[in-house]
């Protein structure tokens, strides 16, 4: 297989895996495996952002309040990623409230939402709403693009160095065929990620990296914590993951910001 061809069915195996974006069937003729793919990771969170970017313009540039704005563009994110991580996040806070480890897998894989997950996606609305009202200022695009943009793709990069670095918490299951051989893919999905981000860095957006510092260091926490709470990773930690790195990238930018 060709650089060419691989790239480009990496790109498209990870825009189906964390997108609910129809694609023809034509694209994945290339057959890239996932853990060939998470190269790309961070690219599609940037497409991801821009797409929301582009959305938030066009609404703001309509005069809608921006309370309005910020509900259409957190409910757009969630319509295009098919709520992916946010389910891992409920999931995972489900899992807290198991007595013991086995309990706390098996509460994880039940499809049914408790109290815990209910407060956290709660939670993570009202945050995100609260996001994107700051950003809805039709004065300030390039605000809301360097955040938007900056956060989705850094945080999406922080999932493969999360899934990499911890053993699988279960057999099976996603966490399982994370990349034994492809550590290159890893290393570049987190070049990609911080790359995206420094292209980012217009003048008086010097905040971002704040942001990127803030979002690893909070998932190495929480690295930290899935081991010692869940005996490793799962598909829904990282999907966790990820909406804990995108919401400190958002704190911490916005902190600098004020």
């Amino acid at each position: 297989m060709t650089v060419w061809k691989e790239a480009m069915g990496g790109l498209v195996t990870s825009l189906a895996f964390l997108t609910r974006v129809p694609l023809p069937s034509f694209l994945f003729s290339d057959g890239v495996s996932t853990d060939r793919a998470v190269w790309a990771f961070p690219v599609v969170g940037a497409l991801i952002g821009l797409a929301l970017w582009v959305l938030l313009s066009l609404i703001s540039g309509f005069g809608f309040h921006p309370l309005v704005v910020a509900v259409a563009v957190v409910a757009a994110g969630l319509l295009i990623t098919g709520a992916l991580h946010e389910d891992g996040l409920a999931d995972v806070a489900d899992g807290l409230g198991g007595g013991d480890l086995a309990r706390r897998l098996e509460i994880m894989k039940d499809s049914r939402l408790g109290a815990f997950g209910v407060l956290a996606l709660v939670l993570m609305v009202v945050l995100k709403v609260g996001v994107v009202y700051t950003l809805a200022d039709p004065l300030k695009p390039g605000l809301a693009l360097a955040l938007l943009v900056g956060a989705a793709a850094w945080s999406r990069a922080l999932i493969t160095a999360i899934w990499a670095t911890l053993p699988p918490a279960i057999p099976g299951g996603l966490a399982s065929v994370r990349p034994h051989v492809q550590q290159a893919a890893i290393a570049l999905a987190i070049a990609l990620g911080l790359l995206l981000v420094l292209l980012l860095l217009l003048p008086g957006t010097g905040f971002l990296l704040g942001g990127a510092v803030l979002a690893a260091m909070v998932v190495g926490l929480f690295a930290l914590f899935a081991r010692w709470q869940f005996g490793g990773v799962t598909g829904d930690v990282c999907g966790a993951a990820q909406v804990l790195a995108e919401l400190a990238f958002f704190a911490a930018a916005l902190a600098h910001v004020s």
